[in-house]
């Protein structure tokens, strides 16, 4: 009988250096990220969270260009969450545009 080999992780970086290399290539949203990273969308946000501390440490910054609705305009400029707006607070429509994420160097 063959012993069976460990499978290797597709995965050789961890979660957020992945980020951190994929969001290197300029501004992205939290969708376009976990496909390049290989996460659920809905976790993308908590990882950048932690990201944004480590980055703030090596005297970076997480840049967050604030998502807008697409029915009005209106833009989510104070909002401190990094996941995706449901819905438009001014005029209710549901046609949000998610934030995109970029890292500014020093």
């Amino acid at each position: 009988m063959r012993r069976r080999e460990p499978e290797a992780s597709p995965r050789e970086a961890t979660v957020r250096s992945a980020l951190r290399a994929a969001l290197g290539a300029g501004p992205r949203t939290a969708r376009e990220l976990s496909a390049a990273v290989g996460v659920p969308e809905k976790q993308v946000a908590a990882h950048l969270e932690h990201l944004a501390r480590s980055l703030r440490a090596a005297g970076e910054r997480l840049r967050v260009e604030p998502a807008r609705c697409g029915d009005c305009g209106f833009r989510f400029r104070k909002r401190d969450r990094l996941s995706r707006p449901s819905r438009c607070p001014v005029c209710r429509g549901e046609r949000v545009e998610a934030p995109r994420f970029a890292i500014d160097r020093g």
